[in-house]
């Protein structure tokens, strides 16, 4: 029974391992840890690894989140998602010294008025903080009106 536990202990920490290496290829050669759900690299199923990862993040030896952490691992999609939207925000608003981005503009390769679009339609659900720093760049809350800033009523 002992040595059955064992091998069981064995064969999780090998395929953490084969988990984590297949991650660090893909930012080596992606730039990000970010994989989508489905993604297999090589023949590993790496989204599946990844999401076990974050929806396991409590339980995880501190060992394994330092070694995920160093190599630049995304706790938190929807965080991660936001953080990128405002910083293409950010980027377009130095360029263009104004936040009336139209719907149809990408940034790069990030659609960032269809960000914009979502941060308006989202606006009553939104934390304090993230309005805040909306407010702080003049984001423009109606596009039709032009009109910056948001009454946190």
């Amino acid at each position: 029974m002992q040595r059955m536990a064992s091998s069981r202990s064995k064969s999780h920490a090998d395929r953490w391992e084969r988990g984590f290496a297949a991650l660090s290829r893909f930012r080596a050669r992606r730039g990000h840890c970010c994989p989508s759900r489905h993604h297999v690299e090589g023949n590993f199923n790496l989204g599946s690894w990844v999401s076990t990862q974050r929806s396991l993040k409590n339980l995880l030896p501190l060992e394994r989140k330092r070694r995920l952490d160093a190599i630049g691992f995304v706790w938190n999609r929807n965080h991660d998602r936001w953080e990128r939207g405002f910083t293409a925000l950010l980027k377009f608003k130095r360029r263009e010294r104004h936040c009336r981005v139209p719907v149809l503009h990408s940034e790069g390769n990030y659609k960032l008025g269809r960000w914009v679009s979502v941060q308006r339609g989202c606006r009553r659900d939104m934390s304090a903080e993230r309005k805040a720093r909306l407010n702080k760049i003049a984001f423009v809350w109606n596009a039709a009106s032009g009109i910056t800033g948001l009454d946190e009523k």
